[in-house]
């Protein structure tokens, strides 16, 4: 029997789900409402007899794996770990080199948090850390709070923590490897923090994995910060400050906070606002922000309003607009304070003024810009182009690039098709550069969302005489791919009979289309058998469900928005919206 099979008939799937949402009986099953999404009316239901569980609001679902993930942020390995340590279930390491891996992390781990402990107990009991303490009481973090991140102090000497850590049993190697000692030419090793304030960096979980470590005196040549090097368990470009503290205030408030210093995160925290996380003084990376979009697809970004700032913030903001996030600006004006912790300290309600003022990125952007470009001249017009469009091109979503090529026109004075024209462009140039360069370059995934959009597509043009009444059911703003959706708008307009007559009228689509249809026929000959209507919810269904749950998760992010403001009447008609397509998904469900 696989270990998850036997994890799968150990635990209750009503039990683990309970402990997190209370549940009440509805017939044969559980109801309560979702721990994904906010809701009035309870729509998750759970299944005993099946042991899975599903929303009807937000279409998530799936058995008790599905839900640790889910809640807890997981990968399904790490998943079958938590639930195979609560069915007691031993799991067997399946070769030598895993073992010897998995041994080596597991050290490293038990070595960053003595090191975690060490410094606690040095910054509260040594004599030596009295500068320690006053600088932290000056910066007014609280006993509590230093507990609760484990703040510490690394003491001015080469040899202190090399000469504890080997009394506990740990080989000064296995210290170098955790990035604790630096090993000189010689052989010999040496502390790699001194005389510093220290943070521990936390993994998902809550596992120490690294430092941050603070400066406390100027030294001449001396780095303000510095931070562990890359180990088996630490690396940088994955790892999301305060994440393992801030995920449940994420979920809950359905958007994070990023910051820049890790002093930011912790006064946040300490002050009320736990859905802050920091980004360590660098640019969030794709696997920074992919760990993030676990828990919230709608990030703000609190930097700095001039161009140093937005610069700095620029390259994230960019990666985040290019994988569907919400990206708003927590702007804080330099005569107000530097940071959010100058700010919330001098007054929370301050930062809270901020937070609320959050302007979508682009509202935001086009203000900045526009506040310093002369449009009078055509040089400015050019400018002004030029530092926009590359951003329109990265929405994912094509009624918010429509919304913003609009704005840009009525702004600059001119036609909104010759923006749309120049976006146009842009997106081909920038296509034959990636062809360029294609031998060189890491190949990019698809996005779930673009995979079910081109099968969706190829088998509406695959079968296009069969399916007159299949293609009124989408409309051009469903298909996110500028080439799908004109493709899409070229076959609604000309109703050709197959796919010759449309190529004849529409050559320039030929390679395009005949991709999708080809990816569909692949799909088709792996089956045994099938027909037209047994396909059809195979390649549309999924399509049409995906469709429906990002409406939804728009008129989520409105309702809000509008309860939020006080704008009443306006949540209860986006509230009926919602109920329609909630009742549209049930049926699909259903169906």
């Amino acid at each position: 029997m696989q270990p998850s099979e036997e994890v799968k008939q150990r635990i209750n799937i009503v039990d683990l789900v309970g402990e997190t949402v209370q549940l009440r009986k509805a017939g044969a099953n559980f109801r309560a409402r979702c721990p994904f999404h906010d809701e009035k009316t309870p729509s998750f239901m759970v299944s005993p007899a099946k042991q899975i569980w599903h929303c009807f609001g937000c279409g998530l679902g799936g058995d008790i794996f599905e839900f640790v993930k889910q809640s807890e942020g997981v990968e399904f390995p790490e998943a079958l770990q938590i639930l195979a340590s609560r069915a007691g279930i031993i799991l067997k390491r399946p070769t030598t080199e895993y073992r010897a891996e998995t041994d080596k992390k597991k050290t490293l781990y038990e070595i960053n948090d003595l090191a975690a402990k060490y410094y606690q107990k040095v910054l509260s009991d040594s004599k030596g850390a009295e500068i320690a303490r006053s600088y932290l009481n000056r910066r007014g973090f609280k006993p509590a709070t230093i507990a609760k991140w484990q703040i510490g102090y690394a003491p001015d000497d080469f040899h202190f923590f090399e000469n504890f850590v080997t009394t506990r049993g740990y080989q000064k190697t296995e210290a170098a490897a955790a990035g604790l000692l630096v090993r000189k030419d010689d052989g010999s090793f040496y502390d790699r923090f001194r005389g510093r304030i220290m943070f521990p960096l936390f993994d998902l979980h809550g596992r120490v994995v690294g430092f941050t470590a603070r400066l406390l005196a100027d030294a001449e040549g001396a780095a303000k910060y510095i931070n562990s090097p890359e180990t088996l368990i630490y690396q940088k470009s994955r790892l999301v400050y305060g994440l393992h503290l801030a995920k449940t205030g994420i979920r809950k408030a359905d958007f994070v906070i990023v910051v820049e210093g890790n002093a930011d995160v912790i006064t946040c925290h300490e002050a009320g606002s736990e859905n802050v996380v920091g980004s360590s003084g660098t640019a969030l990376t794709q696997e920074q922000l992919e760990l993030l979009k676990r828990f919230t697809e709608n990030i703000s970004f609190a930097f700095d309003v001039d161009e140093a700032g937005l610069a700095a913030g620029r390259r994230a903001v960019e990666l985040a607009l290019s994988m569907g996030f919400n990206v708003r600006v927590v702007s804080i004006p330099r005569e107000l304070a530097k940071d959010p912790d100058e700010l919330i300290r001098k007054d929370f309600s301050l930062w809270q003024e901020r937070v609320a003022a959050a302007r979508p990125f682009l509202d935001f952007y086009f203000h900045q810009i526009f506040a310093n470009i002369d449009l009078s001249e055509s040089s400015g017009k050019k400018q002004a182009v030029s530092q926009i469009l590359p951003l329109l091109s990265l929405l994912p979503d094509p009624i918010d690039r429509t919304h913003y090529v609009r704005l840009l026109a009525e702004k600059l004075g001119v036609d909104e098709q010759l923006v749309l024209d120049l976006l146009n462009r842009a997106a081909v140039a920038k296509g034959r550069v990636a062809e360029k360069s294609a031998g060189t370059r890491r190949l990019v995934r698809k996005s779930y969302e673009e995979i079910l959009e081109d099968r969706a597509l190829g088998f509406l043009l695959k079968f296009s005489p069969d399916l007159p009444g299949e293609w009124e059911k989408f409309g051009v703003q469903d298909f996110g791919s500028l080439v799908n959706r004109e493709i899409f708008a070229a076959v609604v307009a000309q109703r050709p009979q197959g796919l010759e007559d449309f190529f004849v009228a529409n050559p320039r689509f030929r390679d395009a289309a005949q991709l999708l249809v080809f990816a569909v026929e692949n799909e088709l000959s792996a089956l045994p058998e099938w027909n037209l209507e047994d396909a059809k919810p195979q390649f549309l269904g999924g399509f049409r469900h995906h469709l429906l749950k990002k409406k939804m998760r728009t008129l989520t992010t409105l309702i809000r928005q509008a309860e939020t403001t006080g704008r009443m009447d306006e949540a209860k008609v986006l509230t009926v919206e919602f109920n329609n397509l909630s009742r549209d998904l049930a049926k699909y469900h259903a169906q």
